[in-house]
């Protein structure tokens, strides 16, 4: 940045009330290298008073000030010094007002927390207000250049124009009023044959052929003129060339010799100059209207230029390729009625009063959805008049700006926000109802124990019982689902083979979907290896299977296909939270009754399902995206009433060999027998939770400590006088949680063992990897799975 600093100090304006502040953001600036001299103010009159007294390089303003405020700060800038650019630096800027701070005028806006893009923001600011001031000054010389040249031209008695290599004219000087009897703008477009009649031209052919060969053409003829007898005429044709010395157009001059013939040496030399001065200036106009049309046509922006009553004289290649179109198809046409606006009910309506009220001196802004030939795309249209440099309405000018981009970006943050906030939400319900189905589920299969005691007295009461527990687990299923939607449940990935997956579920898939659906599997012979969870993966696609087959009542076909897929920058910009890259895709397309766009946006909230009451619980789906999304993946919906539905699991491509066939992890317990001399620490803060488990281990003949956080359970373990064998912890617990309990404890304990359970393990990327190298009982558990998790966590530490 060095070769950019300015030579001379930056005067700067700090409108900032926080003196801290202010120096940080001086600090800064020199850190930078930037020479400057700054005032500070934080008031209305002070920053009055100093713009009347100084002039200032930029502004510099906190957005929210004692008494006064930034947007105040804007528009009184914008009204005393608009030339000065004006920055907001502040702390509390959101984006949504850093927008619309940008549209009223300010340049930037830099948080204080970045201050580190303070220096360039300030270049960059000054050097776009130099641009700008060196812009205006260009275009007053070219419209002066353009005034002079009218004036000098419409001064002459000549008649002065200039024609294309086809005989339009597109200049007359103003000799062709009182010649002709035509205004001078009436002449741009005509053919010279209409000016001179079908005789006259031929006897001009001649000539014209020699001036179209790049020849300079000097004759007398006897010219016709609106009144009285003709007359003598001086006439010269001089072509334009361009640089390889084609004929762009010629310059027309003709004069009224009759009475000064004899002073035609006088007037030659006279005509000389004349022609040396009108060649200049024709030739800046000539260059001046070709930076103009460059500039419209290189334009991203959507301009068209349209008369009064909303017709079009010119378009821009980038509208014209919205609508596939070319200028000679839509110049001319009623712009309200044109490609862009007729497939799209009611817009040509609001574009039509847009024009009459731009015509009218009225700007206005809007936001449109259009059905283009080129697909749904959305814009932000603004019309505006035109003004001549008297002021007068000529034309208006109607520009497009294309959002569909953001708009789409904009609807799937606030989809993901939505869909995080009830994950949120309901991963905190399935912890809290996790800890109450691992009492039930204790204390009921312990009273069905003491039941099958009682023998055949009891029988009614073990069904019961049995019924019982069978609820609890079923209710423990609803809540795992919760958590595969909140991205909470514990997953065991490994790398695991798509194409494998999918065929060894054939079998399961062709009994659930039975004999009306058709079943159609695709498999890449070259499928990249993704890490997941197979038992995750295979509920997943099975639950879209049978979605599919319920969105089948009358039959239809079902194709399971797997792919590899590269998503690129494109693809990202509309999924902000998906990066490019490779990965392997799984997709279930169904030709079923399809989902409305108001479905579609609901699709993956839990509890939300279509099928009538007691036919689901509407967290199948919602089960799929949770997977996929802790996966680190993305699932696609692609859908419409009537025509089927596509749903596509994208996984990252992993680096791991993909598995060999019949490769499984088996880990059995072998002969262990339960040590009734081991120790057991439980470190649980749910009351009801800890009185269970404490329970049912002592019920089991193991010595039980308990601890209702981590830092109790720490205490009872740096105690010389306990030895404790294993450590069962919860995860999430208040202060301390369980991975950083088994990190201190390991730490002064190498040789414990511990015991992870939890309902809701959201730690579980944090613990590091001996914390995935610990087991993890989930909750609810019964006492069976407490018995066989204990006695196989002190068998694996016995090893």
């Amino acid at each position: 940045m060095a070769e950019d600093l300015p030579a001379t100090p930056i005067r700067i304006l700090m409108v900032e009330d926080n003196a801290l502040d202010a120096e940080l953001i001086t600090l800064q600036l020199r850190r930078a290298g930037l020479p400057f001299t700054f005032e500070r103010t934080w008031s209305d009159q002070g920053m009055r008073d100093a713009l009347a007294s100084h002039d200032f390089d930029v502004i510099l303003a906190d957005h929210v000030l004692p008494g006064f405020s930034g947007d105040l700060a804007l528009e009184l800038a914008g009204a005393l010094a608009p030339e000065v650019p004006f920055i907001f630096v502040s702390g509390t800027l959101s984006e949504e007002l850093a927008v619309e701070a940008l549209k009223r005028g300010a340049r930037d806006y830099v948080v204080k927390s970045r201050l580190q893009r303070l220096p360039d923001a300030i270049l960059r600011a000054i050097n776009e207000a130099q641009e700008r001031r060196r812009l205006l000054q260009v275009e007053s010389a070219l419209s002066e250049s353009h005034q002079r040249l009218r004036l000098i031209t419409d001064s002459l008695p000549a008649l002065i124009a200039y024609l294309d290599r086809d005989h339009h004219y597109r200049f007359a000087n103003q000799a062709y009023m009182e010649w002709h009897g035509l205004d001078p703008e009436a002449m741009v477009g005509r053919h010279a044959r209409e000016m001179v009649g079908d005789e006259g031209f031929a006897s001009l052919q001649e000539h014209l052929d020699k001036v179209l060969r790049g020849e300079r053409v000097s004759f007398e003829t006897l010219a016709h003129r609106r009144v009285g007898p003709p007359r003598h005429a001086q006439v010269d044709f001089v072509p334009e060339l361009d640089a390889d010395g084609g004929v762009l157009g010629y310059y027309a001059m003709a004069r009224d010799i009759s009475e000064l013939k004899q002073v035609q040496a006088l007037l030659t030399a006279s005509n000389e100059s004349l022609e040396r001065q009108v060649s200049e200036r024709t030739s800046a106009l000539h260059r001046s209207e070709s930076r103009l049309q460059a500039l419209f046509e290189s334009s991203f922006q959507h301009q068209n230029l349209l008369t009064l009553d909303g017709h079009i004289i010119d378009t821009n290649s980038a509208s014209l390729a919205a609508i596939l179109a070319t200028k000679e198809e839509v110049r001319g046409a009623l712009y309200c009625e044109a490609a862009w606006f007729a497939d799209t009910e009611g817009v040509p309506a609001i574009v039509c009063q847009a024009v009459l009220e731009a015509a009218a001196g009225n700007a206005s802004r809007h936001e449109l959805d259009l059905l283009l030939p080129t697909g749904k795309r959305t814009f932000e249209f603004s019309f505006r008049p035109l003004l001549d440099h008297q002021g007068t309405i000529t034309a208006v000018v109607s520009e497009a700006v294309e959002t569909t981009a953001r708009r789409q970006a904009e609807e799937a943050l606030r989809q993901s926000q939505k869909i995080e906030a009830v994950g949120q939400l309901t991963g905190g319900i399935a912890h809290d109802f996790n800890n109450i189905l691992t009492v039930i589920a204790g204390n009921v299969e312990y009273a069905k124990l003491l039941t099958e005691r009682l023998g055949d007295v009891a029988d009614g009461s073990t069904r019961a019982l049995d019924n019982a527990l069978k609820g609890v687990m079923r209710a423990a299923n609803v809540t795992q689902r919760l958590l595969a939607f909140s991205r909470r449940q514990p997953l065991r990935n490994m790398p695991v083979d798509l194409n494998a997956q999918v065929r060894d579920m054939e079998d399961m898939l062709h009994r659930s979907l039975g004999e009306l659906v058709q079943l159609e599997i695709v498999h890449h012979p070259d499928i990249w290896c993704v890490e997941v969870d197979p038992s995750q993966l295979e509920a997943s696609v099975l639950n879209l299977a049978v979605n599919a087959r319920d969105a089948m009542p009358e039959g239809g076909r079902l194709v399971i296909e797997v792919d590899n897929a590269h998503l690129d920058d494109d693809f990202t910009a509309q999924n902000p939270d998906v990066p490019p890259g490779h990965y392997a895709m799984l997709r279930v397309k169904d030709t079923g009754h399809g989902m409305s766009a108001e479905t579609l946006t609901r699709v993956f909230e839990p509890f939300f399902t279509t099928k009538e009451v007691g036919r689901g619980t509407g967290l199948g789906l919602s089960m799929v995206y949770g997977f996929v999304k802790q996966s680190g993946g993305h699932v696609l919906v692609d859908s419409a009433p009537g025509a089927g539905t596509s749903i596509t699991l994208l996984f990252p491509r992993s680096a791991a060999e993909l598995p060999q066939a019949g490769q499984t992890e088996h880990r059995g317990l072998g002969g262990y027998e339960m040590q009734e001399e081991a120790t057991v620490l439980v470190a649980e803060d749910n009351d009801d939770v800890r009185a269970y488990t404490v329970d049912t281990l002592r019920q089991l003949g193991y010595r039980v400590l308990e601890a209702h956080d981590g830092a109790s359970a720490m205490r009872l373990l740096e105690r010389t006088d306990v030895d404790v064998d294993l450590l069962f912890s919860d995860i999430v617990m208040p202060g301390m949680s369980g991975w950083e309990l088994a990190k201190r404890a390991l730490a002064h304990k190498p040789a414990l063992r511990v015991l992870f359970t939890s309902g809701y393990p959201r730690d579980i990327d944090a613990s590091g990897a001996a914390g995935r190298n610990i087991a993890i009982l989930g909750k609810p558990f019964t006492r069976s799975d407490l018995a066989r998790s204990i006695r196989g966590s002190l068998q694996d530490g016995s090893e």
